[in-house]
């Protein structure tokens, strides 16, 4: 498979899995060319930093849109980023929404800032995903021998506090896997909390009571302890707060820099005084902080009878007719591994 052209789009295969044939036939391309927003039409993210999608090299693949990537910033110092890109339909949206939200954020230590907006190659204005600095550290999802700190609960407990009291924001996915604890980091800023991708204005548009913030802190604590997910796994409108919270006993099974009672303490009084001070839902709502994405540029979608092509804006097309009529095309093909595996 991996001699295969860079060409073909299609393959067909026998029972067994032996390769049949191949296509690099345009007509017959199945894939979809999207169209992605551009900067022009996006004025409050203008001027802020972006990055050519050919200068990132990729050093390692996460999941779906999500590499490990390096480049060299304006001083010619390298620098490893998590590049979170939108090679598919479904991911053009949430790329937006991750860009806007975080590019809306006040700086603060205990959160992963926007580093770059990633554009196209040709003209530098096609908003293609973002990239965020990379920690080399496990989650302390993954690492489960990694001790935890009181301190550690302090700070997430006020870096929710900052996000939800004074910017009127929710996180609306904490959890272990979206956290990371840095031993070595200076005092205050050793937990980093990441992952805006589901992130909200409260009341606004993407909003979500059943997924508020609390309920993050309470199961990502009980998880952190117990090493049991159970509850992260249910759906959100399951999960319940007050079965864990009333749990007599929460099985130690991480090493921890102080006992257990003492961690469930401070986050009963935290989720006490959180529901003590909590303001009515209109007063609580706050202005959306992304805007509406903004239609593609129009693109020729058909040439009429008397040969003048027909623009439409259009979120993507079939690839070979966008090819067909002159479109610029966003290429995401790209070799099926790497050859420099990340340290």
């Amino acid at each position: 498979m991996n001699q295969l052209d860079p060409g073909v789009h299609t393959i067909r295969v026998d029972a067994e899995g032996s390769l049949v044939s191949t296509s690099s036939n345009p007509e017959e391309d199945p894939e979809y060319a999207i169209f992605y927003p551009s900067l022009h039409d996006a004025p409050s993210l203008q001027g802020y930093p972006t990055i050519e999608m050919s200068k990132l090299v990729e050093l390692d693949r996460f999941g779906p849109g999500v590499d490990l990537a390096s480049y060299k910033d304006e001083d010619g110092i390298v620098k490893k980023v998590v590049f979170k890109s939108a090679p598919i339909m479904q991911f053009r949206g949430r790329r937006w929404w991750e860009i806007n939200m975080l590019h809306s954020l006040p700086r603060h230590p205990n959160l992963v800032p926007l580093d770059r907006i990633v554009v196209d190659n040709m003209t530098s204005q096609h908003i293609l995903g973002l990239t965020v600095p990379y920690i080399s550290a496990h989650t302390i999802h993954d690492d489960r021998e990694q001790i935890f700190k009181l301190d550690w609960l302090h700070q997430l407990t006020s870096v929710v506090d900052f996000l939800n009291l004074e910017l009127r924001v929710a996180h609306q996915d904490i959890a272990p896997r979206n956290i990371i604890c840095l031993e070595q980091a200076s005092e205050g800023h050793q937990l980093q909390l990441f992952d805006f991708d589901r992130a909200s204005s409260i009341g606004q548009l993407g909003w979500a009571e059943e997924l508020n913030d609390i309920k993050g802190v309470i199961f990502t604590l009980y998880e952190i302890i117990t090493l049991d997910d159970s509850y992260q796994r249910l759906p959100p409108s399951e999960r319940n707060l007050e079965v864990v919270m009333n749990l007599e006993n929460w099985p130690q099974r991480r090493i921890l820099d102080v006992e257990v009672p003492i961690l469930r303490n401070h986050l009963e009084e935290w989720v006490r005084r959180r529901k003590d001070t909590a303001p009515p839902i209109q007063e609580a709502t706050s202005p959306s902080r992304v805007p509406k994405m903004p239609e593609p540029r129009p693109v020729v979608d058909d040439i009429d009878e008397n040969g003048t092509p027909v623009y439409v804006s259009l979120p993507r097309t079939q690839r070979h007719l966008a090819r067909k009529y002159g479109n610029y095309v966003i290429s995401w093909e790209r070799p099926p591994s790497v050859t420099n595996p990340s340290n």
